[in-house]
């Protein structure tokens, strides 16, 4: 089944989409979840760099029936289910297991069992919590609620996951009444087959997921950074990375289908603010008709990265 479901970056202060029910994304905004009939607005304590705010929005046509299940807020569409979950992030691994377990119990109790990506957020990543990095801890309180909740690794969607400098907890969803397809990379060992090196439970989610749309194919990429087989890769060196990053894109990309349009937009996480203008440069080669862009501050996964890029490859009309 075709979703009507469509996605654009938007100006900081665009107005609300009518008649349509709608995800919204800020930064530069006090860290909150808020919820009307027509949008669920989500701030996960982002920061834009330098200057270039951006409104991420994912709208379906027709009215959205907001609810509250204790702490998800749920905009429900006939087609489609906008999903949040905003708590403090101590104890990271509890609070990440019981977001899961919140989250995919109230999808599948609206028949919507299926999510097709996923967004994580919470402070201090590189932190420690009981001798363990805490998005190591992160990733076991959410295998332990896949766990109980009967769900694969594999059947994960596309997803990223990434440190912020606002305390809290910020996981939200969008979800379908049937599976997206998941796209890995033959460039990377797929995440929940890295090594125990990097953590005693394996990131879950899937490289992207392709979807199809009434406009055609849509490509939800994960947050990707300049990993290949399961290694990171050009340790110290923005650009080195940036150029890895756009081949592991290529490559899913390449993978999904000669059908999927270009990016529509894509969300770049530096690390270090002042490498913008380098990256910036190499994504304007990169493509010949640059995509939309959102510049944010925030911690990739691992210390020795500097950069990571999410996005969509969809048409916009």
């Amino acid at each position: 089944m075709a979703l009507p479901l469509k996605t654009s970056l938007l100006p900081p202060h665009a107005s609300e989409s009518g008649s349509c029910a709608c995800l919204r994304v800020r930064a530069d905004l006090p860290p909150a979840v808020t919820l009307s009939d027509g949008c669920l607005l989500v701030a996960p304590g982002l920061e834009s760099v330098a200057g270039g705010s951006s409104v991420e929005e994912w709208r379906v046509d027709g009215p959205g029936h907001a609810a509250r299940e204790g702490p998800v807020h749920l905009l429900e569409h006939a087609d489609v289910l906008f999903a949040a979950w905003h708590q403090p992030d101590d104890p990271l691994a509890d609070n990440a297991y019981q977001a899961y377990l919140n989250l995919f119990q109230a999808i599948r109790a609206r028949g919507f069992p299926h999510p097709i990506r996923i967004w994580n957020y919470f402070s201090r990543i590189h932190g420690d919590e009981c001798g363990l990095e805490r998005y190591q801890s992160f990733c076991i309180g959410r295998g332990k609620a896949l766990d109980e909740l009967g769900v694969t690794e594999e059947s994960m969607p596309a997803a990223t996951a990434i440190g912020t400098r606002a305390a809290g907890l910020f996981v939200y969803l969008i979800a379908a009444r049937n599976p997206g397809q998941a796209i890995e990379n033959p460039r990377q060992v797929s995440a929940y087959r890295y090594p125990e090196q990097y953590s005693p439970e394996s990131p879950a989610f899937a490289r992207a997921t392709r979807i199809e749309t009434d406009l055609g194919p849509q490509l939800l990429l994960s947050g990707t950074a300049s990993i290949t087989g399961h290694e990171s890769r050009h340790i110290g060196d923005c650009a080195a990375q940036t150029r890895e990053i756009l081949a592991n894109l290529d490559a899913l990309h390449a993978t999904a289908g000669p059908d999927v349009p270009p990016p529509a937009w894509l969300r770049v996480y530096l690390r270090r603010p002042e490498d913008q203008p380098e990256v910036a440069a190499i994504l304007a080669l990169h493509y010949p008709r640059p995509p939309a862009l959102h510049w944010v501050y925030g911690d990739v996964c691992r210390r020795e990265l500097l950069v990571e890029i999410e996005g969509v490859h969809a048409r916009t009309a």
